[in-house]
C-alpha cells in the first residue's frame, strides 16, 4: 500500500491509539489529516466537506493507488461523488466508516438520495463500513448494492477508564440522564419521564421542547461537562426514534466505560450486537410501561444495578478501546486491498 489517508474530525491525541491500531493491523504508515468539523454546525460543516473532498479531488493524482479512509462519512460521499461526476480515471481506494443513511422527507430527500446513492454505487466507493449487522442487508436493498461492499465493525473510539471525577452534588440529584442527537426520541422519553417521580436531564442542542419540573434540558453541555453529568447520573437512558437505524452507540460505549448502567429501547441497529439484555445493559420495548418498569427494576435491585454497572466495564475495557476499533477497520482495509490484488491477477 502507498501512501494512505485517514480524515477525520478531531485532533490527534485523540485519533492516537485508533491510528496505532490501524498501522499495527495495516504494517503500514498513515498520514492522518484532522480537521475540527465536529465542532461546527448547520450549513458551515457540509461546506467543510465539500471544501475538503475537493481539495482531495483536484490533488488525485497525488494519492495514486492509497487508501482514503473517511472516518466522517461525507468526505468520502462527496469525494466519489466529484470523481464520479466529472468521469476522472479511478486514482485511489475510498473506504468510508460509519455509514448512516437516514432518509429524508420532501424533494430534499429525493434529492439527498440520489445524491448518496450516485456515490456510493460508483467505483470510486471500494469498501463501506456499517456499525450494525442488520445494517448490511437494509442498505443493501436501498442502494441496490451487494453485501459484500458492506462490513460490519463494532464502533469503539474511546478513552479506557477515562478520568472523569465524581460530582457529590451532581450525584445527590440521583437523576435519569440521555444526550445525543443522531434517531433519538426525546418526546417519547420526556412524556414518560414527566408521568413520574424521576429527574430526567438531557443534554441536547437540538431538542425543540423546555425544561420542566422534573425535566431539565441542556443545549449547552459538551466535552467534559456532558461526561461529568453522564458520569454522575444514576443511570443513562437512550431513547431510539427508528428501530433499524444504529446510532446511540456511542453514547452506550460511553456510559459503559464509566460504570453508569444503561437503559436502551429496542434496537435492530444497536442492541442486537451491542447489549445483553440484563448483563450489561437493559433493553426495553419503547412503551411508557416498559421505561418504567425498568427504572424501578433498577432502583430496587442493588445487584441488578452493579451487574450492569461492572459488566458495562467489563465489555468495554475487551472490545471498544480506541486501539481495538483501529485493528477492527484495519483488518477491513486488509481484506479490500487482498480482494484488489486478486482481482488484479484474475
Amino acid at each position: 500500500m502507498k501512501n494512505n489517508i485517514l480524515i477525520i474530525d478531531s485532533d490527534y491525541e485523540e485519533a492516537q491509539d485508533f491510528v496505532k491500531g490501524l498501522r499495527d493491523t495495516t504494517n503500514t504508515d498513515w498520514s492522518v489529516l484532522l480537521y475540527e468539523n465536529n465542532k461546527i454546525y448547520g450549513i458551515r460543516r457540509y461546506i467543510k466537506f465539500f471544501t475538503v473532498a475537493w481539495q482531495f479531488f483536484l490533488q488525485r493524482r497525488k494519492y495514486k493507488e492509497s487508501v482514503i479512509l473517511c472516518w466522517q462519512q461525507f468526505y468520502g460521499i462527496i469525494l466519489a461523488f466529484f470523481c464520479k461526476f466529472f468521469h476522472v480515471k479511478k486514482q485511489f481506494n475510498i473506504i468510508i466508516m460509519t455509514f448512516i443513511y437516514k432518509p429524508k422527507k420532501g424533494i430534499l430527500g429525493k434529492i439527498f438520495f440520489r445524491f448518496v446513492k450516485y456515490a456510493i454505487t460508483s467505483k470510486y466507493v471500494d469498501q463501506i463500513v456499517c456499525t450494525s449487522k442488520k445494517e448490511i442487508s437494509n442498505y443493501s436493498r436501498t442502494f441496490g448494492l451487494k453485501e459484500s461492499k458492506f462490513s460490519f465493525v463494532k464502533w469503539g473510539s474511546i478513552d479506557y477508564e477515562k478520568r472523569v471525577p465524581v460530582k457529590k452534588n451532581l450525584q445527590s440529584q440521583k437523576y435519569v440522564f440521555s444526550t445525543g442527537r443522531s434517531n433519538r426520541d426525546y418526546d417519547f422519553l420526556i412524556d414518560t419521564i414527566e408521568k413520574t417521580n424521576y429527574t430526567l436531564i438531557i443534554a441536547c442542542d437540538e431538542l425543540n421542547r423546555k425544561s420542566s419540573d422534573n425535566i431539565m434540558i441542556y443545549d449547552n453541555l459538551y466535552g467534559e461537562a456532558m461526561l461529568e453529568y453522564m458520569k454522575n447520573a444514576w443511570c443513562v437512558v437512550i431513547s431510539l426514534k427508528d428501530d433499524m437505524i444504529a446510532s446511540g452507540q456511542l453514547v452506550l460505549l460511553q456510559a459503559m466505560n464509566l460504570g453508569v448502567p444503561v437503559i436502551i429501547t429496542e434496537s435492530h441497529g444497536v442492541t442486537d450486537d451491542y447489549v445483553i439484555n440484563e448483563y450489561n445493559g437493559l433493553i426495553i420495548k419503547k412503551q411508557e410501561k416498559e421505561l418504567i418498569r425498568a427504572l424501578n427494576k433498577i432502583e430496587h435491585d442493588d445487584n441488578l444495578y452493579k451487574r450492569l454497572s461492572d459488566n458495562g466495564k467489563i465489555e468495554f475495557k475487551n472490545n471498544y478501546t480506541k486501539y481495538s476499533l483501529g485493528e477492527n477497520i484495519g483488518k477491513v482495509v486488509v481484506e479490500v486491498m487482498e480482494r484488489k490484488i486478486n482481482e488484479a491477477n484474475y
